[in-house]
């Protein structure tokens, strides 16, 4: 792997290598990287998207730069949500009521008065609500008092300046090429031209994220708000202010509406089908939209006579955004796609359709080399590289004609012997028959931990499944202790629970499908509900109008890299032992469905059975 990302670096191209668990993924980049480094002083950077990989990455570059006598300077790139800005901060302690200031905010501010702002370092739950009220906002920063001592502004001097290495978050990356793109400062150095993105198959979900654009119609008032302070005049003001009473009208109409058309969809989805993204009825809401504009271009003439010019040019922008969001939403032959979110109020969040073209475009242009790297990159076992990577290199918009396709690397744990899969036969259809899938699928488990004496982790695809699992198994007693992943909970709290009662059980879904590690006995049974086929949603319903066959060109291969996530939770060292237990019968042998023997293949274990007592037989020997 090391010499495929040496030649890449050599010839310049675009690579794609897959890289299994335990083959020393981190170290085949690194060491290319910091010798690129150490021979041209050029900046070089690595982008995962999770915040763990990146701190072990940090220890692992320390490492390899002390055994090749190399001292770079090694930046850790943050956005600014994750800062504490100290005049924000001693505003709103200021105007926060004595009796509300409770001991919380007290040590917040503590923290904050002493200059620890990094949002990691402050040893302290901090609600999202407060920390939107005291972290660094896109403003004028040069003007802030705090400006030559403020930890965040170093930080971003650092990643602008420095010819070190880099480490940072997707997200971070797609935003700084972004602003490249419109002839904006970017948020890194410009001279950066080798980038390795790990967890590579998080990127196109990453870029996605990162482009989004949302309002609700707080944000909207509060940008227009802004906008009316900048006139000078207060009798021009004062009028602004009486349109601006008229657009809240229109906007509790337009929201009333779209609450009703979430709602609807709520009603009518499938129960343990979660629904995060719903459809929204343009034509229902377009006559107020229209409406909405022409107030809004109203104020925005008022602005650009009547606005004090010495105003950062932010809240302009903000502007702007928002009327090309209304205007893009209004029209007919938009190039984004639009969806309802609902966070206790509607959200209207829009993206650009074409995501694989916006990666491109910003990934892979001609003036530098980007390596992308995973575990769980290819969706098919067989055929050759372009095959293999084939969903991947259409959702990423790899240029095939110039990139390198590097040979998938396979882990070298002896996965066949220290490993067996338990797939099941005659089961209820997980959707069709869900009740009765959630009531036999529970005393499988029962059976499966009563196997390893626990020691299981349960992967779940909707929290409503989790939820009815778990209260069923609350009641049988087990001599197992059950955690159960709480809404809005730390992971890292709850994982430590696991890894500590080593014969514990932990039923989870989300992010537990991937990044954590829990090596050695704790983590011995890996148990998969169901099969993590997407949740129909607008984004996927859009994909579907692009597919000639939908099930085997998205929902298949967005299912398998989930499902390779999901099992390689289990064996995270060469001498882990354990089994994965597949609940879903669209995989037994009496499935009549396409995609069975693709899913097997897709896997590393490739010792399966469907015969539970086989599974016995193997722990046992497994365990002695």
């Amino acid at each position: 792997m090391a010499l495929d990302i040496c030649n890449a670096i050599a010839d310049r191209q675009h690579t794609i290598v897959e890289a299994g668990v335990g083959i020393g993924k981190s170290y085949a980049y690194i060491v290319p990287l910091l010798y690129y480094n150490k021979l041209f002083n050029k900046p070089v950077l690595i982008a995962t998207s999770t915040i763990a990989l990146q701190e072990q990455l940090i220890k692992d570059v320390k490492k390899i730069c002390s055994y090749i006598n190399h001292k770079p300077e090694i930046v850790l790139a943050k956005g600014m949500t994750h800062f504490a800005c100290k005049s924000r901060a001693d505003k709103y302690f200021k105007e926060i009521n004595r009796k509300d200031f409770n001991d919380n905010l007290e040590i917040l501010c503590n923290y904050i008065n002493n200059g620890v702002v990094d949002r990691k370092n402050i040893k302290l739950d901090v609600d999202n609500n407060i920390w939107n009220n005291v972290n660094v906002k896109a403003t004028d920063h040069n003007r802030c008092e705090h400006y030559n001592n403020c930890s965040f502004m170093s930080l971003r001097r650092d990643m602008l300046n420095t010819d070190g290495i880099i480490l940072c978050n997707q997200d971070l990356l797609t935003v700084h090429f972004q602003k490249l793109k419109k002839g904006q400062k970017g948020l890194l150095n410009e001279k950066i031209d080798l980038i390795v993105i790990d967890e590579a198959h998080n990127l196109e979900e990453k870029v996605r994220a990162s482009l989004i654009e949302s309002y609700n119609k707080y944000k909207i008032k509060s940008i227009l708000g802004d906008v009316i302070e900048t006139i000078k005049i207060s009798a021009i003001r004062r009028e602004s202010y009486e349109n601006f009473n008229n657009i809240t009208h229109i906007l509790n109409v337009i929201f009333n509406k779209l609450n009703n058309q979430v709602k609807k969809q709520i009603n009518s989805s499938l129960k343990g089908e979660e629904m995060e993204k719903y459809f929204i009825g343009i034509d229902e809401i377009r006559e107020e939209l229209l409406l909405l504009n022409s107030k809004i271009d109203l104020i925005n003439y008022k602005v650009q006579f009547y606005s004090d010019d010495n105003l950062c040019e932010e809240v302009f922008e903000e502007l702007e955004n928002l009327q090309d969001f209304i205007k893009s939403l209004i029209s007919i032959k938009s190039r984004d796609l639009f969806w309802l979110e609902n966070f206790n109020d509607i959200h209207i969040f829009a993206c650009p359709k074409n995501i694989s073209k916006e990666i491109n475009s910003l990934y892979f242009d001609k003036l530098k080399t980007t390596i992308l790297t995973s575990a769980t990159i290819a969706d098919k076992s067989q055929g050759s590289e372009e095959e293999r990577y084939e969903y991947f290199i259409k959702s990423t918009g790899f240029p095939t004609s110039t990139g390198f396709l590097s040979t998938p690397k396979p882990s070298p744990f002896p996965y066949n012997y220290n490993a067996m899969i338990y797939y099941t036969e005659n089961m209820p259809h997980p959707v069709e028959a869900r009740e009765r899938f959630i009531k036999l699928g529970a005393e499988k488990i029962v059976r499966l931990l009563n196997i390893t004496k626990g020691k299981a982790l349960i992967l779940f695809t909707s929290k409503s499944d989790l939820k009815e699992v778990y209260e069923i198994l609350k009641h049988k007693n087990l001599e197992y202790r059950l955690l159960k992943q709480q809404h809005m909970s730390s992971q890292d709290d709850i994982l430590e629970e696991f890894k500590k009662d080593k014969n514990s059980v932990l039923l989870a879904t989300g992010t537990f499908w991937e990044g954590i590690d829990v090596p050695g006995k704790s983590l011995s049974n890996l148990i998969i509900f169901k099969l993590p086929f997407p949740v129909p949603d607008p984004i996927i319903e859009y994909k579907r109008t692009l597919s000639e066959d939908f099930l085997m060109e998205v929902s298949v291969p967005l299912m398998i890299v989930k499902l390779r996530q999901g099992v390689g939770r289990l064996i995270r060292k060469h001498d882990d032992k354990g089994i994965v237990a597949i609940l879903d019968s669209r995989i037994g042998e009496l499935s009549n469905s396409p995609y069975k023997n693709i899913v097997f293949d897709s896997l590393p274990i490739k010792n399966r059975t469907n015969d539970i007592r086989e599974i016995e037989s193997f722990w046992m020997k497994m365990d002695e």
